[in-house]
């Protein structure tokens, strides 16, 4: 089984979301130097400046460039640890556009499994858009390891595990 996810892919978003926040934590400190410093020497203009653009800055930063990271490290965290299912399924197509799902851009994948108590063969799982896409030929049967609805390895299947 060809797994997406190791225990480096964790440790490399880990080191990346700790670099982004040292550089958050020494903007923030000197912002708040500065506004301590007005407040010593008593320039109220320079405080409130100071203190709004502290507030502005840790709100746009973590939201644009730690939080992603931090939900792409949720997702390889639960691929490493989390409950995982195995299935072999047939592949059916991928979905041209990524659509973000949980905070994680990623690509649909929809294959044709057993039928479900509505009947219905079809199960979409979902591909992670950093990762290169597998070349898999309609009606090819793999074998699809998942956690959730996120694909965290697979293989091809076995000739005769099929009809």
């Amino acid at each position: 089984m060809q797994a997406l996810y190791t225990d480096e892919s964790y440790n490399s978003v880990h080191q990346q979301l700790s670099r982004r926040l040292i550089l958050l934590g020494v903007i923030l400190a000197v912002l708040l130097g500065v506004f301590i410093y007005a407040m010593i020497v008593r320039t109220e203009w320079l405080a409130m400046v100071a203190l709004s653009l502290a507030g502005c800055f840790a709100v746009f930063y973590s939201d644009l460039f730690c939080a992603p990271l931090l939900r792409y490290g949720r997702l390889v965290r639960s691929a490493l640890s989390g409950r995982s299912h195995e299935k072999e399924l047939e592949f059916v197509r991928v979905d041209p556009d990524p659509s973000v799902v949980d905070g994680v851009t990623r690509r649909c994948i929809t294959f044709l499994g057993d039928p479900d108590k509505h009947g219905s063969r079809e199960m979409t799982l979902y591909w992670d858009a950093e990762l290169p896409l597998p070349q898999w030929t309609p009606g090819e049967t793999v074998s699809i390891l998942y956690n959730g609805r996120s694909i965290i390895g697979f293989q091809p299947a076995a000739p005769s595990s099929r009809p």
